[in-house]
């Protein structure tokens, strides 16, 4: 069986209707499959996806039709959103959470949806980004042992793109961890209107 034919099947068992025969979906799911499974770039380290899309596009049940292709293989990868990340400050302290999700997380991980109510917390009267401190050490991660982190969001990544003054993935998270998001990560937009019924 074809890998798009894999793709076809588990989307239809996760999705009524699925379909990546028409662009731009079909050439999304293509450049994603060849990130997930590159094995090294020019530093050494293969990089993971920022995916960029409109609400609806499709991002996470690409991810999601992808974590099931992989599942139980030396692809496969966690998966988790911003809010959750965020949810969890409420129980977990913040070195908690890296524990699950930063350094020791010794596999992929995609993070959906970061951006989300800008990842922002109060834990014991201190703000507290829980994706900027993450992010950080999958940096770490991608750069030590070249784990890749796959990430979603429906803002723009830079200052520069941003004409008319929304919040964008370098404001919210700092100029530090976007430089780091751009050499952990390549990009990939997806140029579709909602596919939500």
């Amino acid at each position: 069986m074809t890998v798009s034919g894999a793709i076809e099947i588990i989307g239809n068992e996760l999705f009524n209707g699925f379909s990546i025969k028409d662009e731009p979906l079909r050439s999304a799911y293509k450049t994603a499959y060849e990130t997930i499974v590159s094995d090294c770039n020019k530093n050494g380290n293969s990089k993971g996806l920022l995916i960029i899309g409109s609400i609806g596009c499709g991002k996470t049940a690409m991810m999601k039709v992808y974590q099931k292709l992989f599942l139980g293989q030396l692809r496969g990868f966690k998966m988790t959103n911003g809010g959750t990340l965020k949810d969890m400050l409420d129980e977990l302290s913040v070195s908690e959470i890296k524990e699950r999700y930063g350094y020791a997380c010794k596999m992929d991980l995609y993070i959906d949806d970061i951006g989300l109510n800008f990842n922002m917390a109060n834990k014991f009267g201190n703000k507290v980004n829980i994706i900027s401190e993450v992010l950080m050490e999958r940096y770490e991660l991608f750069i030590s042992e070249g784990w890749k982190t796959h990430l979603s969001t429906n803002l723009l990544p830079k200052l520069e793109d941003n004409p008319n003054n929304i919040p964008t993935l370098q404001t919210i998270y700092g100029s530090r961890v976007y430089d780091r998001i751009k050499e952990m990560c390549q990009l990939l937009t997806i140029n579709s209107p909602s596919l939500r019924k």
